[in-house]
């Protein structure tokens, strides 16, 4: 359902928001090290996140990525559609290109509810809950 960037943003997201702090930051080689995500690939994507305040990082000796209290409220959702450049909760099921509220695939009527119920699940999940060692929801969309 999501891509590989999308998936890489958050188990990145849940190492962080386990074990970083101001005080406690870790770097990118430690993060990709704990996750498995190739190095080049999880820079872009922290940096992308950095830039537009979902994670903070400093530069320097005792450098890397964090996450501060604020951030922690930041929606899944929003992250998502950060990394990927779009909603793809949005899209047609069976890629109709005119597939809308008005002009839809002839699945559209059936899954419309379903589609819009896991939009709205995504968006309530926030950065402190990536934190619960116990999340199944996670596991399910950060499977391979």
């Amino acid at each position: 359902m999501f891509t590989n960037s999308s998936k890489y943003a958050i188990k990145a997201l849940c190492t962080i928001v386990e074990q970083t702090s101001i005080e406690r930051k870790l770097l990118v080689k430690e993060i990709a090290e704990q996750t498995g995500i190739p190095r080049p690939f999880l820079s872009k994507i922290l940096q992308q996140l950095s830039s537009k305040n979902y994670i903070s990082s400093t530069k320097g000796r005792h450098g890397g990525f964090y996450i501060e209290e604020e951030q922690l409220e930041n929606s899944l959702l929003d992250i998502i559609i950060e990394v990927e450049g779009k909603n793809r909760l949005q899209r047609c099921a069976i890629n109709f290109e005119s597939c809308d509220s008005e002009n839809h695939c002839p699945i559209h009527k059936f899954i419309v509810v379903a589609k819009n119920e896991l939009q709205e699940n995504i968006r309530n999940i926030k950065l402190k809950d990536l934190g619960e060692k116990d999340n199944t929801l996670l596991s399910e969309i950060t499977k391979p």
